[in-house]
């Protein structure tokens, strides 16, 4: 063989062997091309989806938050007009006790009330209150209790009595007004005016 065909052999594997290096260089070029976009097309879905998730949750968020207004703000509404309807039925019940005080019947009312605390009290001398719209039955009080202390008590705005006997730690509230709010409260807790 001659020194040219040698060389010429030589620089053909040099070639050939530098194709082959040039091929895979660019393959794994390529490889690590393709590598790479699918690592950045995996994290940008994932960031997305991150994106997505923390949109989500902020939007559920104000949902829940906006429901929560709501539903208080109903809430409060349902016991205003809960609240206005049992103030309704209490002022008309109020002008009635109001309108029973001048009736004859409001003065056997007052009678038993005062049987009732005699029974209690016996001949033990009690200081009876009543509403300054009664001053008119201090005559009748004092035929129950004669040894009475008889005073206005602007507490009692309807009527009835409150009677104190000192001496026996007796305390009795047997007034109009005590009893339409004692009423007031079974009303609310009984026909269910509590919000929950």
């Amino acid at each position: 063989m001659n020194e040219k065909t040698k060389e010429s052999k030589f620089l053909d594997a040099i070639n050939k062997y530098a194709e082959q290096q040039k091929a895979q260089i660019t393959q794994e070029i390529e490889d690590y091309k393709n590598t790479k976009i699918e690592q950045a097309t995996e994290q940008g879905l994932q960031d997305a989806y991150d994106l997505i998730r923390e949109d989500i949750s902020r939007r559920k968020a104000v949902i829940v938050n906006d429901l929560a207004k709501k539903e208080l703000a109903l809430r409060n509404e349902l016991f205003y007009e809960r609240q206005t309807l049992a103030d309704k039925v209490f002022d008309e019940a109020r002008q009635k006790l109001v309108a029973f005080t001048k009736t004859d019947d409001y003065n056997r009312f007052l009678g038993r009330s005062l049987a009732e605390i005699k029974v209690k009290c016996g001949t033990a001398r009690c200081d009876i209150a009543i509403a300054p719209t009664d001053e008119d039955k201090r005559g009748l009080i004092a035929d129950v209790f004669p040894d009475a202390r008889i005073t206005a008590d602007p507490h009692i705005q309807i009527g009835g009595v409150k009677a104190n006997c000192p001496e026996l730690g007796i305390l009795m509230d047997d007034t109009l007004d005590s009893r339409l709010e004692e009423q007031r409260r079974w009303f609310i807790e009984t026909c269910s005016m509590k919000v929950v």
